[in-house]
């Protein structure tokens, strides 16, 4: 779990900060930092939607470098006193980042759409490392289109088992990576959570068959 907050961290930081065009630039032979200019994280409000584990986590996360923390979660209770429940309005038009952390059902299926992308910030920077399946990926599209200095960060697509070659949405990424920041489904792949994973499954099997002898 820890691992996949630490991706979603790590995209934040990348993003803001223009890692990556940085680095490519001086690979190129540049040295100019003016183009690369980012954000601190102290000075943002970042909304955090979904109050899970990860939600959570992320939270704990961002707080501890001082940004403001605003979260919306119809099915939870926020009890720190360090962060702010709102609706999904206030949360949408009052956050600089915004980081997704619910899973897919019939209510977060293409969640982020249309509606909710025109409620936020034309600067806003938006991170998934939920499921591709509850952005509406035409409409970030336009969105990000419309929207130069706007930026999403994602370690998800839509249907990417079976379309993550074929993905219109991914290549439209790709030729964007101003704006865009993609990575394929890293969240969860670290050794110390690969270890875990794999330690539980065997501890459940042994379980399984010591009570099925």
């Amino acid at each position: 779990i820890s691992s996949t907050a630490e991706h979603a961290i790590a995209l934040m930081f990348s993003s803001l900060r223009n890692i990556i065009p940085a680095v490519n630039s001086v690979k190129d032979g540049q040295w100019n930092y003016i183009p690369f200019i980012g954000r601190q994280i102290s000075h943002l409000t970042i909304g955090i939607i979904g109050y899970g584990r990860l939600g959570k986590l992320f939270a704990r996360y961002s707080r501890s470098f001082g940004a403001d923390i605003l979260i919306y979660d119809p099915y939870k209770k926020v009890k720190n006193k360090n962060y702010k429940q709102v609706s999904s309005s206030i949360l949408l038009k009052s956050s600089d980042v915004i980081s997704l952390h619910v899973h897919v059902t019939k209510e977060t299926t293409k969640m982020i759409n249309q509606n909710w992308l025109n409620k936020m910030k034309s600067n806003v920077l938006i991170i998934n490392t939920s499921r591709g399946e509850i952005i509406n990926e035409n409409d970030m599209i336009s969105f990000l289109e419309n929207n130069p200095h706007s930026k999403y960060a994602t370690d998800v697509i839509s249907n990417e088992v079976k379309n993550k070659k074929d993905s219109a949405f991914k290549n439209w990424c790709i030729s964007n990576p101003k704006q865009v920041l993609i990575t394929p489904h890293i969240g969860g792949m670290t050794r110390e959570a690969q270890e875990i994973a794999y330690n539980h499954a065997a501890k459940m099997l042994q379980e399984f068959f010591t009570k099925n002898k």
